[in-house]
């Protein structure tokens, strides 16, 4: 470290890895901490979280998880997501004026961030159901982390190894629970 506390250029890669892993952990863990509070089954993946993605002068996560297909709150859907806004706040989450949108248009939106815990932004979007309509909930979760000081390229080489061809098994789960350990490390060097 610099007398600063910022890292220094001359981090070796195998540091700069562990500290990304570390931070995609941190990040992950805090998301499942919501998510749990909303459900604590499987939810379907979007996007894993675990590419590195350039920003600034560092990198950043981003994930996307939504709830079972045919999920239902049973019409409570505004009411839990009253109730995760409290419990957000209780939390230590930073809560952000939530957007508002015209006649006609009933999601219920949170916006949070908890950068002591590698959140940068936590979209919590809601798409109510009509239980009397046969409809069913639809609630999507997206969250990016905080831009942390690293190469993304160099942190997906080595999360990936130099890739020739697209693999067939992603590795990444269809579903996953927000108790499951997260991946960080899906593929086989070679």
């Amino acid at each position: 470290m610099s007398p600063s506390g910022t890292p220094n250029a001359t981090s070796t890669g195998a540091a700069s890895f562990e500290e990304a892993k570390a931070v995609n952990l941190e990040f992950k863990t805090a998301v499942a901490d919501v998510q749990k509070h909303l459900f604590d089954g499987e939810w379907r993946v979007g996007e894993y979280g675990d590419v590195p993605e350039s920003c600034g002068d560092g990198y950043q996560f981003f994930l996307r998880r939504k709830l079972p297909q045919g999920f239902s709150f049973d019409g409570q859907g505004p009411e839990r997501m009253a109730e995760l806004s409290s419990w957000i706040g209780a939390n230590g989450w930073q809560i952000a004026p939530s957007p508002t949108y015209g006649e006609g248009i009933d999601n219920v939106v949170i916006v949070a961030g908890k950068p002591e815990a590698r959140v940068a932004r936590l979209d919590v979007d809601l798409l109510p159901g009509v239980a009397a309509e046969g409809t069913v909930d639809v609630l999507e979760i997206r969250a990016t982390s905080t831009c942390e000081p690293g190469d993304a390229a160099g942190i997906l080489d080595q999360l990936r190894g130099p890739l020739t061809a697209v693999p067939e098994d992603t590795g990444i789960p269809d579903l996953e629970s927000p108790d499951a350990t997260p991946l960080f490390e899906r593929f086989e060097e070679g």
